[in-house]
């Protein structure tokens, strides 16, 4: 069979996960490849090791378990072998997919999605965010109750079983359909306040920081603004909108916003569910769409983050593309990136470089008289 098995770190005291990704031709496999060290940075953040990923070229998916049955008795061979604790795949699976892989391989199976919604649980803070939180978990999983396997075998057993309770998601569907019910009304009770917050202070420019996760969100808004956002390596650490005072002297404020990261391939339901903490970005007379330039998927990680905002907002806003990280570039790479992309603002939040200019730019948009 055409698979590619992609060595990874190996570690102790961490559930034991292996990747697993299933590509119809050769031609996406790199992207494949690409997609898969997403999921292993995503799986680090859960909590996990990863400790292989396996890739297989099939031209047409199995129905029953995605993979062939032949791959999928080789998958319970490695497991064994390496003493696999959870097998993640790098696309969304149907509650039957799930139990049907389980039966065979006998490690517990999450998809994608879980994953990702897993981790938003892990990094939960404010009330709002764990409601949005729970209403895109309860979302996801209540079509997959019927039939599911291992995953609910245990209640906070591991990876993907953060959040609502096993008893909670297994009571009924009744049950859960009136949960949503009143999150949403929750939700649209928060929503409303922040609404009321931001009508009071209506006449102060607004900015958004939008961006691929990990890109500089929270160091870039500390950096204007001389704050202490909470920063980390780890992916989706800010859940909640922070909204700071960007002060350019002599007189001129503006509201600057930190917004929860995008990633390709994230779930409807959670883009919803994040509706009220989105509604800064809406809201926003001007977005920041910052990315990281070191990044080698960087135009494919623009593309994600424009296609959510497409999304997100009917109407066309005022945006500046923001390359961040510069100093890590060298000077051959800038002046590539410079040339490809004339229009964008080429700063290092933590080197405090090209920010002086961002500020200026930002302030002679919305006040003519700026002289920063």
């Amino acid at each position: 069979m055409n698979d590619k098995k992609i060595l990874t770190s190996i570690g102790d005291g961490r559930e034991r996960v292996l990747l697993v990704a299933v590509v119809d031709t050769k031609v996406h496999r790199w992207r494949v490849i690409q997609s898969l060290e997403e999921l292993g940075n995503l799986t680090n953040t859960a909590g996990g090791e990863v400790i292989e990923s396996l890739m297989q070229v099939r031209h047409r998916f199995n129905p029953a378990t995605l993979m062939g049955t032949g791959k999928a008795q080789e998958l319970a061979a490695i497991s064994q072998q390496l003493e696999i604790d959870l097998l993640i795949f790098d696309t969304e699976l149907t509650a039957a997919q799930i139990r049907n892989i389980e039966d065979i391989v006998g490690v517990r199976v999450i998809d994608r999605t879980t994953l990702i919604l897993d981790i938003f649980s892990k990094h939960a803070r404010t009330k709002e965010a764990k409601l949005q939180v729970e209403l895109a978990q309860l979302k996801y999983r209540l079509p997959r109750l019927v039939g599911m396997g291992l995953e609910f075998s245990r209640l906070g057993g591991g990876i993907g079983t953060r959040g609502p309770g096993e008893k909670k998601l297994e009571v009924d569907r009744r049950r859960i359909k009136e949960r949503i019910a009143t999150l949403k009304k929750m939700l649209k009770k928060i929503e409303y306040s922040k609404k009321v917050q931001r009508k009071r202070r209506a006449d102060i420019p607004k900015i958004a920081v939008v961006g691929y996760t990990n890109a500089g969100k929270s160091s870039l808004v500390n950096a204007l603004t001389h704050s202490r956002l909470v920063t980390s390596g780890q992916l989706f650490s800010t859940l909640d909108s922070n909204t700071k005072v960007l002060f350019v002297p002599p007189k001129y404020k503006m509201l600057i916003s930190d917004t929860v990261g995008f990633l390709k391939n994230l779930p409807h339901d959670l883009i919803a569910s994040f509706h009220a903490t989105l509604a800064e970005v809406l809201e926003a007379d001007v977005l920041i769409h910052i990315v990281d330039a070191t990044a080698e998927d960087l135009e494919e990680k623009i593309a994600t983050v424009d296609n959510v905002l497409e999304e997100l907002c009917k109407d066309a806003k005022h945006s500046v593309l923001v390359l961040n990280k510069i100093d890590r570039l060298f000077d051959e790479e800038k002046e590539r990136l410079k040339h490809k992309y004339p229009r964008a603002m080429f700063v290092s939040a933590v080197e405090n470089l090209g920010l002086d200019l961002l500020r200026h730019n930002l302030c002679s948009h919305f006040f003519n008289t700026c002289t920063a």
